[in-house]
């Protein structure tokens, strides 16, 4: 009996409440874990790391009427603006200077070639109405009337003076001035000719339709030589000829002079901007310039292909009108200030 009792073990055998197992063994609240190691209110995230209205921005970050853009700093414009005008709408917008903005978006190139453009066709007109003018006059006619002379070694010797005074045609040949000017033949015309034509020792004067050219005849060669017989037979279609050669130089020169008062122009466009305290880009301000040039060059192109009267714009009209346009213009264009500071603790503007 009593090893029966030692087999089976006394309680220290069998465990105790330490061999199973205390509440310390088995996990107390600190081993489960405690609020502490669940998670805090600090490690959930408070109301800082979840993110406050700093961090999901306010409202300076969100954007301020300064940063969408107003009128300062905001030339582009929109995008009907971006759209560079055509040839033909260049020339249609430069008679409106409110439109000039669109012109402002025209690429350097297309602004040259819509000049280049503008300018022969003007040209081209002048040129078939001087020769039109040109083809009415008989030749065979005139030199039948003129007197015996010769033109050689760049110089013109004639037995007397003659004059050709019929219609709007005036002709006129001397040996005893060296040469004429325009304001000679600019006196002549101003008394209702259209077509002047004056022979002088030395050189040749012509102002026919209000264009006027010159030729001295030491630029024909020592071995050119000229007579009456010529004149009724070749002097047509070698004044023809001239006057096409001439007209070439012309039109080079046009363009040339186009953009030299355009730049001239773009003088006082800045002085315009900067009295209506507006910054406007130098490129901008000198193409205003150009197409504010229209109005008064085709009118004064128009004015040349008149046939009944001889008609000059004036000088300082023509100044005045484009001036005037590129006021108006530039006061409708946008200012390209950049836009004032924001002082986000306040609000201000600085």
């Amino acid at each position: 009996m009593d090893n029966q009792f030692n087999q089976q073990g006394n309680s220290y055998q069998q465990g105790n409440a330490y061999q199973q197992g205390n509440s310390y063994q088995q996990g107390n609240a600190y081993q489960q874990g405690n609020s502490y190691q669940q998670g805090n209110a600090y490690q959930q995230g408070n109301s800082y790391q979840q993110g406050n209205a700093y961090q999901q921005g306010n409202f300076y970050q969100q954007e301020n009427p300064y940063q969408q853009g107003n009128g300062y700093g905001n030339y582009d414009g929109d995008d009907e603006s971006q759209k560079a005008p055509n040839i033909f709408q260049q020339f249609a917008f430069s008679f409106v200077p409110p439109l000039y903005h669109r012109l402002t978006k025209v690429k350097v190139g297309s602004m040259i070639g819509f000049v280049t453009l503008l300018v022969f066709v003007a040209t081209l007109l002048s040129f078939a109405s001087v020769m039109l003018s040109f083809s009415s006059i008989d030749m065979e006619e005139i030199a039948a009337r003129l007197p015996e002379f010769t033109l050689e070694n760049g110089h013109l010797n004639l037995d007397e003076d003659f004059l050709f005074d019929e219609g709007s045609v005036f002709i006129y040949m001397t040996e005893d001035i060296d040469s004429f000017s325009y304001d000679d033949a600019d006196e002549i015309a101003d008394e209702g000719y259209r077509d002047v034509m004056l022979v002088g020792r030395d050189r040749i004067s012509i102002l026919q339709n209000g264009e006027y050219q010159q030729l001295d005849y030491s630029d024909l060669g020592s071995s050119f030589a000229l007579s009456r017989e010529w004149i009724a037979t070749k002097l047509a279609p070698f004044i023809k000829m001239v006057i096409f050669l001439l007209y070439i130089v012309y039109f080079l020169w046009r363009i040339l002079w186009y953009f030299l008062c355009a730049a001239v122009y773009m003088l006082f466009a800045m002085i315009i901007a900067s009295a209506m305290h507006k910054q406007v880009p130098g490129e901008a301000l000198f193409k205003t310039a150009v197409y504010a040039k229209v109005l008064m060059f085709v009118i004064a192109a128009l004015l040349d292909l008149l046939p009944v009267v001889y008609l000059a714009v004036p000088f300082l009209f023509r100044v005045a009108v484009t001036i005037v346009f590129m006021g108006v213009a530039i006061m409708k264009l946008p200012d390209n200030r950049p836009a004032p500071a924001v002082y986000p603790w306040n609000g201000s503007v600085k």
